[in-house]
């Protein structure tokens, strides 16, 4: 593998694209006021904001409150100052129950330092320009009665408008920070996806990539970003005509060769998303050119097993059956002397046979023509040992009956593994004295069948090497090509085969099968 981010233009965090990543949400941050207020609230710690916001908005309100209740006490109640004095002290009780509820009904960490500085400062801003107003009437020599009291009403809703304020600020620094987060997870995704990210404009240049993305275009993100998407296209693609189907369609999935600038030409899969921001259009890449190789090559091969399937289906095993034919036709005119060896011809002519259409099965499955499905254990097994029983008569084939609605995961191609299995046994053994037996044993997944004879054995280095996983290649130098079916098989059904001495001579041979689900 290549090494991924080797050039100092593809740094992740390279502000390539920024126009697009800010539009997402990467604000700087605020400037002025605001901004100093940000830089102070953040240096604070959380319990500390709690204490200090929460303290000053509930002691503005005991001020608020405190003033009415003064003025009350030291004049005469009548309906005017109660009016006056009704609207502060409501004021105040509002910002006392505010605090109250910032010190501990509020999860917000920065909220009660905003609301405090938003408090304070509309406080002092409009109890100094009350006084200011109020001063400047009096030195015109304008009769002002109770001046402190109305600047304190003044105050006081300069302090409910601060209030008011600091609501909005603290929905704004919540909406600010969600979109920084969102922001770090975007690049974070699109920083460090292994799949190429590219984003272009309504034009169809690009104007934002990834490291993945400079990776398989050939180019640096900062040699990348600029270019048109038709400069990577072969000479004779429409790519107006698919740009235009694209933005009309919103969205668009699909296979596109891609030339490099060093002209090597990749197979690129793509899925591409129009206006995620207006004007912004976004395109997944993945280079795929190994896995249409792959594809095309595995197509060349089943072409060639599709042929060498008719070829034996129409030559080699209509010949032999033409074979069999005539061995049935000579078998009256030979002398009885010489009737063993037609008889001889002829079995092996039906192993010729049998092997024929075992390889046509199995080119078969190859070239996705067989399906796997359910099938009872018990008729492929009494099939193979009726079968092994008629070839070697003089074999003692001994077998229990098996449920007969036991059944495993697997199609009609197990009676050939039962069957070699058993020929296996018979074929390389004295059948005179030969004993074969057939077991079956059961249990919630899997069903394994047993087959031991008492024969001459198996050495155990062959005997382990028998089921080696070298399934179609056949490494092996000794032995035929029965027990590696036999391997095949089995392993299609994905089931297990294995081999063991038994005891005190002669081999067992276990095939595992799954039950269906």
């Amino acid at each position: 593998m290549s090494e991924r981010h080797g050039n100092a233009d593809d740094r992740v965090g390279e502000p390539v694209g920024g126009d697009f990543t800010t539009r997402l949400g990467e604000h700087p941050r605020r400037a002025g006021l605001i901004g100093w207020l940000g830089a102070v609230v953040d240096d604070v710690p959380v319990p500390w904001r709690r204490r200090l916001g929460s303290g000053a908005v509930a002691g503005v309100g005991l001020f608020l409150m405190g003033i009415p209740v003064l003025h009350a006490a030291r004049h005469a109640t009548t309906v005017d100052s109660v009016a006056g004095d009704l609207l502060p002290l409501s004021f105040g009780a509002v910002l006392l129950l505010t605090g109250l509820w910032l010190r501990w009904g509020s999860d917000d960490g920065t909220a009660p330092l905003v609301t405090a500085f938003w408090v304070v400062t509309g406080l002092a801003a409009s109890g100094a320009v009350s006084l200011y107003v109020l001063t400047a009437h009096v030195a015109h020599g304008h009769v002002v009665e109770s001046p402190l009291f109305l600047a304190y009403d003044v105050a006081a809703t300069g302090a409910v408008a601060g209030l008011l304020v600091s609501r909005y600020d603290v929905r704004s620094r919540r909406r600010h920070r969600r979109l920084s987060e969102q922001e770090r997870q975007f690049r974070a995704v699109f920083e460090g996806t292994l799949d190429a990210l590219v984003i272009t404009d309504d034009r169809g240049r690009y104007v934002a990539a990834n490291p993945a993305a400079a990776e398989l275009f050939g180019l640096s993100r900062t040699e990348l970003v600029g270019k048109r998407i038709e400069d990577f296209m072969p000479e004779d693609a429409s790519t107006g005509a698919q740009w235009s189907t694209f933005l009309e369609a919103g969205g668009q999935r699909g296979e596109v060769d891609l030339v490099r600038p060093d002209g090597e030409t990749r197979t690129v899969a793509f899925a591409a998303t129009a206006n995620v921001l207006p004007g912004r259009h976004l395109s997944a890449l993945r280079d795929v050119t190994e896995r249409t190789q792959r594809e095309h090559e595995l197509a060349e091969e089943r072409a060639r097993i599709e042929f060498l399937n008719r070829l034996l289906r129409h030559n080699v095993l209509n010949g032999m059956n033409l074979v069999l034919a005539k061995l049935d036709s000579l078998a009256a005119a030979v002398p009885s002397d010489r009737r063993e060896d037609v008889d001889v011809a002829r079995h092996l002519s039906e192993e010729i046979v049998d092997l024929v259409q075992t390889a046509r099965r199995l080119a078969a499955d190859v070239t996705g023509e067989s399906s796997e499905r359910r099938v009872l254990i018990a008729d492929p097994l009494l099939a193979a040992v009726e079968s092994v029983r008629e070839s070697y008569p003089t074999a003692t084939v001994e077998i229990s009956p098996p449920d007969a609605d036991l059944r495993v995961r697997a199609d009609d191609m197990l009676e050939t593994v039962f069957d070699h299995l058993l020929t296996n046994a018979c074929k390389h053994n004295d059948p005179e004295s030969l004993r074969v037996s057939v077991g079956i044993e059961a249990d919630a997944e899997t069903v394994t069948v047993s087959i031991a004879d008492d024969g001459r054995g198996i050495p155990a280095a062959r005997r382990d090497a028998l089921f080696d996983g070298g399934g179609f290649e056949h490494s092996r130098d000794w032995g035929g090509f029965g027990l590696s079916i036999v391997d095949i098989l089995v392993d299609r059904y994905d089931g297990r085969v294995w081999a063991e001495a038994n005891d005190p001579s002669g081999v067992v041979f276990y095939v595992e099968l799954p039950r269906p689900d």
